[in-house]
């Protein structure tokens, strides 16, 4: 049995002058729900049918976890699934990053698409548009009803590298066609890359949700597709830096964070630690 409790903190960014709030969550610790969807996004890689996988599945934040939904498309390759808690009373949206070579191929491909339609002038990733497309009846669908089940739970979308790129894609879908729901969402990704340009950026950002883009350390993902290309995160980024989590503000890509890491000092390693971080954070 989860011990549950809430936690309200408020930091402020010295790098933007913006004070960003943390939202309360029933948690074990403040800030803990980082390492949980981190886990959560692992999970992804690894969980079969039942929510017995390890170690994501064992660790008390995620326990009483119940699998709604699963998909495994090959080309072009999407991966993930759907649950919730009933302890936590949270919806979770979980899509897969890149395991193997179909994976791979859509990273590289680097052209724009015009997404959403509703939005003039925002352009995303080619490859990971399509990915998405191709299992978004389906995971729309399956979201559908189980907010309709649980219409008190949190809705949260989560993914590491590729599927951090896919739960937002998937997360802007949603409010696109369910804008009730914008109270109850929120989004965490993990070494998620670069999804979109400048308009997709700040129509993220002016959804008004609650997200968390994770960087940990040095990690290579989140600088591509590179800016010269066209390509801009949205806010806020969270820096996993020097055994510190330091919150980065509204500025996108602050120069005080990840953006401040010499391209020379970008690594493979750093991609592969989120659910193993030490999350000790900064005011």
């Amino acid at each position: 049995m989860l011990y549950l409790a809430i936690a309200l903190l408020a930091w402020t960014s010295s790098a933007s002058g913006l004070t960003m709030q943390y939202l309360p969550w029933p948690t074990i610790r403040p800030g803990a729900e980082f390492k949980t969807f981190a886990h959560y996004s692992r999970a992804s890689y690894i969980l079969k049918d039942r929510w017995d996988c390890v170690p994501s599945c064992q660790i008390p934040e995620t326990a009483g976890t119940m699998v709604d939904y699963k998909w495994h498309h090959i080309s072009p390759a999407s991966v993930g699934y759907i649950a919730h808690n009933d302890y936590t009373r949270i919806i979770v949206v979980a899509f897969r990053g890149s395991a193997d070579a179909n994976d791979w191929v859509q990273d590289s491909e680097f052209s724009f698409d015009p997404w959403p339609a509703h939005v003039p002038g925002s352009m995303v990733h080619h490859g990971f548009l399509s990915a998405y497309r191709a299992v978004a009846p389906n995971v729309t669908s399956a979201i559908s009803r189980l907010v309709a089940q649980h219409p008190t739970y949190k809705l949260v979308f989560t993914g590491h590298s590729l599927g951090g790129a896919e739960s937002a894609l998937c997360a802007v879908d949603i409010l696109s066609r369910y804008p009730q729901l914008k109270q109850r969402t929120f989004i965490y990704t993990y070494g998620m890359p670069r999804v979109g340009n400048d308009v997709w950026a700040n129509m993220v950002e002016k959804m008004g949700v609650p997200a968390y883009r994770v960087v940990y350390e040095s990690d290579l993902v989140p600088h591509i597709p590179f800016q010269w290309l066209g390509y801009m995160h949205f806010s806020q980024e969270v820096w996993i830096h020097g055994n510190r989590t330091v919150f980065c503000g509204k500025g996108q890509e602050s120069q005080q964070c990840s953006g401040s890491v010499a391209i020379g000092d970008y690594n493979i390693p750093d991609h592969s630690q989120y659910s193993l971080a030490n999350w000790m954070f900064t005011r």
